[in-house]
């Protein structure tokens, strides 16, 4: 019985030789093809963002991706690559998201004095980060001074992270940062960025690891027709079997589940 319904993380990097992935120790890519204008770059990535959390842990990936190779103009490419051209291939793995935890997370020293509640938006996460970085390169192309379309960064935005049909969050990270940068006529201040202490990256992969966990759980549970198979008699769960079905600790089955039935997403 097949498991998971894989995904394709694809992207177009402009300008770019093909061996870029390689800065991040990032898994050799299941498709490679070179073009005038870059590479077309994929990879298979076990599971589907058919849930909200499946698709926040996507999101977070796809955004340090964006952040990461920003200098090579990246965009997601929302279909799978044609395995009809002449292009490296390599299909017979596919990979976890956890693989791809050495991409850069990006932070500002004073991110929490720049934006406030009355900017409506549900969070500051990567995926904000990673609309705000091609803003300023946006206006870096316009010139200082100069307006960047607000239609620009709600593009970029729908067409490179997943929103389902809820598009509300996505645009409204989007209104947050084009007020800000239109407040400050369209100025870049200079701040100190830098990429996570080994602490803060360390306390940021366990968060994802979690997210990750549970997204896999919920979404074997829910998108799984022969769930209720992993049910024993008595109407419970079997952790055993579970745990061999999606490759997750016992243990970690127990706790998420839990939390997952105490928040009614599963019975």
């Amino acid at each position: 019985m097949k498991l998971y319904q894989n995904t394709w993380l694809y992207f177009h990097l402009l300008n770019a030789k093909g061996n870029e992935f390689l800065e991040y120790n990032l898994p050799a890519p299941n498709y490679l093809l070179h073009s005038n204008l870059g590479v077309f770059i994929g990879w298979l990535i076990k599971g589907y963002p058919g849930t909200k959390e499946a698709r926040e842990y996507f999101n977070d990936i796809i955004a340090r991706f964006l952040i990461g190779f920003k200098e090579y103009k990246p965009e997601r490419l929302p279909y799978r690559p044609n395995l009809t051209r002449e292009a490296f291939t390599h299909l017979k793995q596919a990979y976890d998201l956890k693989l791809f935890q050495n991409l850069p997370s990006l932070y500002w020293a004073n991110k929490k004095n720049i934006w406030t509640a009355t900017d409506s938006i549900e969070k500051i996460d990567q995926t904000f980060w990673a609309i705000k970085v091609y803003t300023e390169e946006l206006i870096k192309e316009f010139g200082e001074g100069i307006p960047v379309p607000y239609e620009l960064l709600e593009d970029f935005a729908i067409r490179n992270f997943y929103d389902r049909k809820d598009k509300s969050t996505l645009k409204a990270k989007c209104r947050s940062i084009w007020n800000w940068y239109d407040n400050r006529n369209w100025t870049i201040p200079k701040r100190k960025e830098w990429q996570m202490t080994r602490s803060e990256r360390a306390k940021e992969n366990a968060k994802l690891k979690k997210q990750r966990a549970r997204a896999v759980l919920l979404g074997f549970i829910q998108n799984n027709l022969l769930a209720d198979e992993y049910k024993k008699t008595d109407g419970t769960w079997n952790i055993k079997e579970l745990s061999k079905a999606i490759g997750l600790h016992r243990n970690t089955i127990s706790k998420h589940l839990k939390e997952l039935q105490e928040e009614g997403k599963i019975k």
